[in-house]
């Protein structure tokens, strides 16, 4: 008998199937046509490139340690290599989502104009609703909304507040000193103890930000105690670490599943339990929250209506946006200039908490790992330290010490600038272009032994529609800003002289413009006074694990860090030993 050929049939999910693969891939084909006609056209700064993922999305900083690759427009740690290979101060790419013509700045006067210019250039403020967890915040604002979170904001940070800033370390410090000296071990160095500097540090930031930004003045015994105190199911500090370590999966989270999970009690397998985890977590800082901010209308008399002056400078943060909340209820709604809403207060408490030590502890790891890989640059600062503190740390400080200690304290002040410079909390900013315009960028050759010579200034025309990112970690390690040894560790660079003087525009690790960090002079306050306490009372010596290691892998080991919110160390560790007084 003849074979017979039978003639299967597609079944209809069979054909339905393929209609949607078709139309995905056509629609992805139509996308990256686009994308690259795109990337064709904004020239003249090369390379062109596509980059799949918007860099200011939390999906680029969730596979940010892991992609792009390093060789890749995007990846967070090429630093200045790219701009290097290409001789060019402006690299541009287009997204392949959307389409957009994205410029890569690590050029001083580039970056400064967009900082500057916060018509033209405005911030993305949709990469910020992350931090929308209770409200809107002055972080994730843009225009007279912004400008209204900032006006009550600001009068807060204030001299007399960066007076009991530096009383309130001194304190923290001084407290800090007994659990080191508890913890020391005899080994072949002599009394020492190995110090998690992420962790330390860490609690110390936040007990300075609860005191002087809050009014919550704890010890520090009282912080590690793990006793939570009535009314709540985990202490302060907790509560504000375990809903930092929530933000991703809060976030991630699409807004219909979040709603089903926790507030309808819908079942949803594997992610349910994350999500219930992560508002528990929420739930339990806000409690505090409206602790403090309860605490804070008696203190200062604020349910009467009555404005009492906080003469100590502490909680001036707090005082300036309850009174703010109070003046919305007394407007009965009313949005108003010196006005903020509950979820405004909850949301802006939140992010100051946040920034306001998440940042100065994550430099402060950074700049302790530095001066035990740089003995000759920690032997400044202590040297320095020793002067204003000829009898050892005071368990105290006076009301004049701010003013009279910090401006002693230069070479100090430098490693705290060289750390940023070199690990900048934050390492890109992005701004929209709201109309066409022209920056300025630079071309450059590089010689074989790796000198910088700019050989043409050159205008870039940027597409209204289109991003600019201020690369600051590539404008950081700028050569044509800092010098050939820009990869190196040198707190001079920091220090002006009659011949010198450090380019302040190449220097954006508290932003630039209009925009630029509400808490400068808090951080850098605070820095300072614990990093010199600490270096006049322990010498900071290199862990024993990295000992007999070459210098540029103890460097690698112990600098490691990932992309989050902020930049996070995460191999941040050293050795404490106990100075002779």
């Amino acid at each position: 008998m003849p074979q017979m050929l039978v003639q299967q049939r597609l079944s209809v999910p069979q054909i339905l199937s393929a209609a949607v693969a078709a139309w995905v891939v056509q629609i992805l084909l139509r996308k990256w046509i686009k994308a690259k006609r795109i990337a064709r056209r904004i020239t003249p700064c090369p390379p062109g490139a596509l980059t799949l993922l918007n860099p200011f999305r939390t999906i680029s900083l969730i596979v940010g340690p892991f992609y792009p690759f390093k060789d890749q427009i995007a990846c967070f740690f090429a630093r200045f290599s790219l701009y290097k290979r290409y001789g060019s101060t402006c690299l541009v790419s287009t997204t392949f989502w959307g389409a957009m013509p994205t410029y890569w700045l690590a050029d001083a006067d580039s970056v400064k104009a967009v900082a500057s210019d916060r018509f033209t250039f405005t911030k993305d403020v949709e990469a910020y609703e992350t931090l929308n967890i209770y409200g809107h915040n002055m972080v994730g604002l843009e225009g007279s909304e912004w400008k209204r979170h900032r006006a009550i904001a600001k009068t807060a940070f204030n001299e007399a507040n960066n007076a009991f800033v530096w009383r309130e370390t001194t304190r923290i410090v001084n407290e800090w000193f007994s659990e080191i000296d508890a913890a020391t071990t005899f080994t072949v160095d002599g009394p020492t103890v190995e110090i998690d500097l992420l962790r330390d540090l860490t609690r110390a930031t936040l007990l300075v930000i609860g005191s002087a930004g809050f009014g919550r003045r704890s010890t520090w015994l009282e912080d590690v105690n793990s006793t939570p105190p009535p009314g709540h199911k985990v202490p302060f500090s907790l509560a504000v670490a375990e809903a930092i370590g929530q933000l991703f999966p809060r976030i991630l989270a699409p807004k219909p599943i979040w709603n089903a999970v926790t507030e309808k009690d819908v079942h949803v397998p594997l992610i349910g339990p994350i999500l219930l985890k992560a508002k528990d977590a929420f739930e339990n800082l806000r409690r505090h929250m409206l602790e403090v901010v309860s605490q804070a209308r008696d203190q200062y008399g604020i349910n009467q209506h009555k404005a009492v002056e906080d003469e100590s400078g502490g909680a001036a943060l707090l005082k300036n946006m309850v009174e703010a909340n109070m003046t919305f209820e007394k407007r009965e709604g009313e949005v108003g200039h010196r006005s903020m809403t509950d979820g405004e207060l909850f949301s802006n408490m939140f992010v100051f908490l946040l920034a306001g030590h998440e940042t100065s502890a994550h430099t402060l790891c950074f700049s302790f790992v530095y001066l035990a890989l740089y003995p000759e640059y920690q032997r400044r600062v202590f040297e320095e330290a020793l002067k204003v503190y000829p009898d050892g740390v005071p368990t105290a400080a006076s009301a004049s010490a701010y003013k009279d200690i910090l401006p002693q304290l230069e070479y100090t002040w430098a490693v705290l600038h060289e750390t940023l410079r070199l690990c900048p909390p934050v390492v890109r900013l992005g701004k929209l272009v709201q109309n066409d315009t022209v920056i300025k960028a630079k071309r450059f050759t590089t010689s074989p032994e790796g000198k910088v010579r700019v050989t043409q200034e050159i205008d870039v025309p940027v597409q209204k529609g289109g991003m600019c990112v201020m690369d600051i970690l590539g404008m950081h390690m700028n050569p044509i800003h800092w010098g050939d040894d820009v990869d190196s560790f040198k707190p001079d660079r920091f220090i002006d002289t009659e011949t010198y003087k450090w380019p302040r525009d190449a220097f954006l690790a508290f932003s630039g413009g209009p925009r630029s960090c509400i808490g400068q002079r808090f951080a850098i306050t605070e820095s300072v006074c614990i990093i010199a306490s600490i270096v006049r009372r322990y010498e900071i010596l290199l862990p024993e694990d990295v000992i007999g290691l070459d210098f540029e892998e103890q460097k690698r080991r112990l600098t490691r860090w990932r992309p989050g919110i902020t930049i996070i160390p995460t191999n941040a560790r050293v050795r404490f030993r106990r100075r002779e007084d």
